[in-house]
């Protein structure tokens, strides 16, 4: 099982969000050096009442160049695209010239996005995504394979999809699809592999997980899954809650005042308890969801996924903008790749 990390290039300075690229590097540059796989990080478009203040990142496909240009062998992947408001040869094109400058080391993972925010900006509405989201990924399919694809009068997009270039030579950038919706997982199954989002409890990922193989065997396919987590490892179980807990509670309220459709009383049975996100405890979010404790516990916690949901890769989140700070986050590194990583190694 492989470990790769989810980032921020965004710090707080003088009570204001800033850039930080300095600390993202910090962190990559760790990765690199103690042997994680990925790097990754999302993007947003929009700014306003549905995406608050946490975006920050416009282009996850720059973000990526950025750090495979300052690193050695960490590979770097989006975490995600927003696909469904791009044309998807501009996505696949940009992806693939990444792939040809670093190769081997990049992938492209895409996902429909949930804000109204970024929608707004490309006059997009919502309800469009899964149309969106399948039509965009059988382009790029199209694209990767070299199989002639024109879109069709009422697909969203226009025009054809053209043949790569021979100059790049025959390497193709890997394609994951980001999701948390069972419409999600089974268009997930288009794409070499599934990342989870960090919101959904055990319980939801196994059933997500169980569509997300079914609709792999139809298309003969292998399933892949990368598990994305929430994460703090100090030495104890109470070292770690108090490292994430505050950071990992905010973002969780944020959700909920959303209004994410996966707290539900059949995977969260304590969201009948709730009456507000001010309702909402450490014990109510890091329940089975986040990964939160002693390296002993660490390995306890992802041998129980590894037997429920068989994952290849686990992401872990170490710090948020508003904290932990860098030097928090690179502590945890060390600590799961001496005592953690060394148990799923082969």
């Amino acid at each position: 099982m492989k470990f790769s990390i989810s980032t921020t290039v965004v710090g707080v300075q003088d009570g204001e969000r800033r850039w930080d690229l300095d600390g993202y590097l910090a962190e990559c540059e760790s990765a690199d050096a103690l042997g994680f796989e990925y790097a990754y990080k999302g993007e947003r478009r929009g700014h306003g009442p549905h995406s608050g203040t946490h975006g920050v990142v416009n282009n996850a496909q720059l973000i990526a160049q950025f750090g495979l240009a300052e690193t050695e062998r960490l590979k770097f992947a989006s975490g995600v695209v927003l696909l469904p408001l791009y044309h998807p040869v501009t996505v696949i094109q940009d992806a693939a010239m990444i792939n040809a400058m670093y190769p081997g080391r990049y992938r492209l993972t895409v996902g429909a996005g949930y804000l109204q925010d970024d929608f707004d900006v490309y006059g997009v509405d919502l309800s469009e995504r899964p149309v969106r989201m399948r039509r965009g990924l059988e382009a790029i399919n199209a694209f990767r394979s070299g199989e002639p694809f024109r879109f069709a009068e009422d697909d969203p997009w226009r025009g054809t999809v053209p043949p790569r270039d021979p100059a790049m030579g025959d390497l193709v950038p890997e394609v994951w699809v980001g999701a948390w919706s069972d419409v999600g997982v089974k268009i997930a199954a288009l794409g070499d592999g599934w990342e989870t989002g960090p919101i959904s409890s055990t319980a939801h990922l196994s059933h997500l997980a169980g569509l997300y193989r079914e609709e792999c065997a139809k298309l003969g396919k292998t399933p892949r899954i990368a598990i994305l987590r929430e994460a703090a490892i100090a030495p104890t179980d109470e070292a770690a809650r108090g490292v994430l807990g505050e950071y990992i509670l905010d973002y969780h309220r944020i959700y909920y005042r959303r209004g994410n459709a996966y707290y539900k009383p059949k995977w969260e049975p304590w969201i009948e308890e709730v009456g507000s996100a001010d309702d909402i405890t450490l014990d109510h979010v890091l329940r089975n969801r986040a990964l939160v404790g002693s390296p002993a516990t660490w390995i306890e916690m992802l041998e129980e996924w590894k037997e429920i949901l068989d994952p290849e890769e686990i992401i872990v989140r170490l710090r948020y903008f508003h904290g932990p700070g860098l030097d928090t986050a690179l502590e945890g590194q060390q600590m799961v790749a001496s005592e953690v990583m060394p148990h799923f190694a082969g």
